[in-house]
């Protein structure tokens, strides 16, 4: 009997919950006038998990959720976003306010104020957050 490995073929659910992120965020036409000039990379770390995903904000849309963060350490342009995995994937789902996150202790949120501004802007728009 063939067996399979089974950590093959299981998926992150973080990353199930940025690609969903990424559609309802790249179909969102209201969201493109308010980002439009800003490019960023969104760094989600899961600190229950270790997983590491960046989003990269680029030209209007999400280009891209790529494993791990390709920037450099340091980087201006890098919002990070810590959480425990299942906070994490709430917040990208719509289903938790980042802001209540931020109050509440369960997210950290390591960028300049005025990117802090424009995530809240982003989720106000997309959820009515």
């Amino acid at each position: 009997m063939a067996t399979t490995d089974v950590s093959a073929v299981q998926t992150s659910i973080l990353l199930d919950s940025l690609h969903d992120f990424q559609k309802t965020f790249n179909a969102n036409q209201r969201v493109k006038k308010l980002i439009k000039g800003w490019n960023r990379f969104l760094k989600a770390e899961s600190t229950d998990t270790n997983e590491i995903y960046t989003v990269t904000i680029e030209d209007l849309t999400i280009t891209k959720v790529e494993s791990g963060c390709p920037r450099p350490e340091g980087d201006e342009d890098v919002i990070t976003l810590q959480a425990a995995q299942e906070t994490l994937v709430r917040i990208f789902l719509g289903k938790y306010n980042p802001a209540h996150a931020l109050i509440d202790g369960a997210l950290a949120v390591f960028s300049g104020d005025r990117d802090k501004v424009k995530l809240e802007a982003i989720a106000m728009i997309i959820w009515g957050l």
